[in-house]
């Protein structure tokens, strides 16, 4: 069986390479970005089995990144997960709509990573819930 592809898109290269350990030591193919236009630039060629990205970065920003491949057949049904340090209320309706799956408070627990990831990669994932860490959206 082949490893399963995750694209982890972060501004900040300690909090990218230290998701980036972590999951290759779980056995998973990482592949690593600054920003949501690198994306969608690598998305021509790399087919991710699952994204996990920042809310907040330059160029293009987490959303805009989320809407993006919601609106192109090929990326439409690649699963997104959300991390951010600092969210509203509005941010946190705006992921849910576009059809973000998880929203992870940073700094979150690695094993709770890991749980949110077996989730989204076990499952068929044709409808998506939003779970913010206890918050209701």
């Amino acid at each position: 069986m082949a490893r399963r592809l995750i694209l982890i898109v972060d501004d900040d290269p300690v909090m990218r390479n230290s998701l980036a350990r972590y999951l290759a030591k779980r056995g998973f193919d990482v592949k690593t970005v600054g920003d949501g236009f690198e994306v969608l630039l690598l998305l021509e060629y790399l087919h991710p089995d699952l994204i996990i990205t920042d809310i907040r970065m330059p160029k293009l920003d987490g959303l805009t990144l989320l809407q993006g491949l919601k609106n192109r057949e090929p990326t439409s049904k690649i699963p997104v997960i959300f991390m951010s340090g600092c969210s509203t209320d509005e941010i946190l309706q705006k992921a849910k709509e576009l059809g973000a799956l998880f929203f992870l408070f940073k700094p979150f627990p690695l094993n709770y990573l890991d749980e949110v990831i077996e989730e989204i990669l076990g499952q068929e994932c044709e409808e998506y819930v939003i779970s913010c860490q206890g918050r209701t959206v």
